[in-house]
């Protein structure tokens, strides 16, 4: 039993050291000029983008650049037309799982509808909302300091069931960070240290948890909109209700930033398992007598320790080869831990040695 008790407090151990954030992207916005095309791309054009929304987006420099250390989204109007921007790191920045941080500060005035948000990477092939939607912020103006999260799924999407909102003081005139970590078990959104809302759905299929996979960051400013819309301001039964005396609307963002754990999944397994999924590295046998044997994709290295109950680390390898032999005969026979990294992630497992 003092064995058992031993591996186990060593395991949580070493999930809680492998599970600190670190940085792994941002975008500070310290230039000046247009968004740093090395990160950022652009949705352009009109048509309402699925919503009604009446702003045309461009990739105009008063619509969104760096200054002054911010990135400044703002929708203009001219006439009776607006512009905007909305930006997306889509085929430039794609990630899976972490957690994501933005610093904004967002625009007043009834019928703008500023959006810090995820879309799966998928959505080209697969479409939305299959693709899954993380709506880290939403604000509309006709709700001001009204701050909204929500995730849109094939299990409920459009007016989702699964949002929260709550209210902050003077968010069109101070920083707030606008957050979400995003696990492989669940969502938890947070204004500040704030918690808003968990999304755990106790049932996972492809339907509520879609997250699986990896998303792109989008920010926008839209105007009106099935969501931004004031109805005391429509017109010819359109959602185009804007504050008619509205001439322009400005969202700062501070920096955005993702962070992620050395694994994102730790996981504690007694038999042949893997890293990853199935087509991930794999070793066996385990229970073993003495040798161990690493199956790895082409292409894949990985760095492997071994732990005596102690929480000593009393051997440690490194393979490349698509097929890898370790040799434990110089071990007593009993209970270990072996950690395995590889491209950022980090698995922990009992190994048995008889």
């Amino acid at each position: 039993m003092r064995i058992c008790l031993s591996s186990i407090l060593l395991l949580f151990a070493l999930i809680g050291s492998a599970q600190q954030d670190s940085l792994v992207w941002s975008d500070e916005f310290n230039g000046t000029g247009l968004p740093d095309p090395s990160k950022w791309g652009y949705d352009v054009g009109a048509g309402g983008w699925g919503n009604n929304e009446v702003q045309t987006y461009t990739k105009l420099y008063q619509n969104a650049h760096q200054e002054g250390g911010v990135l400044i989204i703002e929708a203009l109007k001219s006439g009776n037309a607006w512009t905007s921007a909305r930006l997306l790191t889509s085929n430039k920045y794609e990630f899976k799982y972490g957690r994501v941080v933005f610093r904004a500060k967002l625009p007043v005035g009834s019928g703008t509808w500023p959006a810090l948000w995820m879309l799966g990477e998928n959505i080209y092939s697969v479409g939305w909302p299959k693709c899954g939607e993380i709506d880290v912020m939403e604000h509309v103006g006709k709700d001001q300091d009204m701050i909204h999260c929500a995730v849109h799924t094939q299990s409920s999407y459009g007016n989702t069931v699964n949002q929260a909102m709550k209210r902050f003081d003077s968010v069109s005139t101070r920083f707030y960070e606008y957050q979400v970590k995003w696990t492989p078990e669940k969502l938890e959104f947070r204004v500040d240290s704030v918690l808003l809302y968990i999304y755990n759905p106790t049932v996972k299929n492809p339907a509520t948890w879609p997250f699986d996979k990896p998303c792109f960051i989008i920010m926008n400013i839209a105007m009106g909109g099935n969501m931004g819309s004031d109805p005391q301001y429509e017109t010819g039964g359109k959602k185009n209700g804007i504050d008619p005396n509205l001439t322009s609307a400005r969202m700062e963002i501070d920096y955005v930033r993702v962070y992620q754990s050395p694994s994102t999944s730790i996981e504690d397994h007694s038999d042949n398992d893997n890293i990853d999924g199935s087509e991930r590295i794999q070793f066996f046998p385990n229970p073993t007598s003495g040798q161990l044997h690493l199956k790895l994709p082409a292409g894949t290295s990985v760095k492997g320790n071994i732990y005596n109950i102690t929480g000593m680390n009393i051997l440690s390898f490194y393979a490349s080869d698509e097929k890898t032999k370790v040799d434990l005969s110089s071990l007593s026979k009993g209970l270990y831990c072996i950690t395995l990294q590889s491209e950022g992630k980090i698995s922990a497992h009992k190994l048995i040695l008889q």
